[in-house]
């Protein structure tokens, strides 16, 4: 099981295995992980967990967080990464990503849109991959049946040309879809309500598109379309 060990000035002071949905992390005393430091927000952080994988995200605090040295707004946490919160630090230790190494575990899922309406297909960083071996990838778009904004409209084909392709509003709902060797798949991130596949709600695991599913996720109505003959290497 992953876990979290806190340290300050090179003293472990305690440790938290994420054995829940959402870790939050901050000054005030209703958190799961509790830093009394004046330069945190009380509502400073938050970690969630993506079927595997635990994803760390600054809640708009006033001092910021860094990770491994560089501004944290939002990423797919790696075995030994350190994110400091004012004098402490907080180190994520999973020893299962320590020897299985896994594309998409290399995606940073960055510099989310902070407006009410972000973009569809929001950008995202990619870090070094750490296969040298070229990889086949499967080719895949989502056609937009209705959405809740103008861009793109309803009938626009998205091409899901990305590792990680984010759609939703942070802090109420979002979902990725993510392109891997074996096919796409999409992952409930945060939100009350689940998406939907073919009208069956999914849960936090990672489920398998296929062509023609079609998807209910963050307001909008998507087809998935997977081309047949697509693909690179």
């Amino acid at each position: 099981m992953a876990k979290l060990t806190l340290s300050l000035n090179g003293t472990l002071l305690n440790q938290y295995f994420i054995d829940k949905p959402t870790l939050s992390i901050g000054r005030g005393t209703g958190n799961d992980i509790v830093i009394s430091d004046a330069q945190l927000s009380r509502e400073h952080a938050r970690i969630t967990t993506v079927g595997e994988d635990h994803i760390a995200e600054d809640l708009h605090s006033s001092n910021g967080t860094q990770i491994n040295g560089a501004p944290l707004t939002r990423q797919i946490l790696q075995h030994r990464d350190i994110m400091e919160f004012g004098a402490y630090r907080l180190c994520y230790l999973n020893s299962r990503l320590s020897t299985e190494v896994d594309l998409e575990r290399t995606m940073l899922i960055k510099a989310l849109p902070r407006d009410a309406s972000p973009e569809l297909d929001a950008p995202v960083g990619a870090a070094a991959g750490a296969r040298a071996a070229k990889q086949w990838f499967p080719m895949g778009s989502v056609k937009v049946l209705f959405g809740p904004s103008q861009t793109p409209a309803p009938g626009d084909c998205v091409r899901l040309d990305r590792v990680v392709t984010i759609f939703g509003t942070p802090n109420e709902q979002l979902v990725v879809i993510s392109r891997r060797p074996q096919g796409y798949f999409l992952t409930h991130v945060e939100g009350r309500q689940f998406p939907r596949i073919n009208q069956q709600a999914i849960n936090r695991e990672p489920h398998a598109l296929h062509d023609g599913d079609q998807i209910e996720a963050a307001g909008y109505r998507l087809e998935f379309q997977l081309d047949a003959l697509a693909g690179n290497k």
